[in-house]
């Protein structure tokens, strides 16, 4: 499976940058997922979990706030949040995002 660049940037700056298999995220009409050579988009994206394939086959979990996710021309995704922050596993991202958003 081809890998694609991804970057998350919050206020603080960039929280992550890698190359990736797939992203899987939340947005305003429910979750959604990116694979390489996605076609350009962009989404709002509401606090939730936040998933990142690797080519290993593992995965990167965050919680991420309010924000957008765009596939680029270039077929880069990025990711502007207000928030970010890696957790262990997608049950601690959901936990850490339902947090995050009883506190907005």
């Amino acid at each position: 499976m081809a890998l694609f660049p991804v970057q998350i940037i919050s206020p603080e700056g960039t929280i992550w940058s890698g190359t990736v298999k797939a992203v899987l995220a939340v947005g305003i009409d429910g979750s959604f997922g990116v694979m390489a050579n996605h076609r350009p988009m962009i989404a709002a994206l509401v606090p939730g979990a936040f998933k990142m394939q690797e080519e290993s086959g593992g995965a990167l979990h965050y919680a991420v706030g309010e924000g957008i996710l765009e596939v680029r021309d270039d077929k880069r995704v990025v990711l502007l949040v207000d928030y970010a922050e890696p957790c262990e596993s997608a049950e601690e991202a959901k936990v850490k995002a339902k947090e995050l958003q009883h506190m907005l």
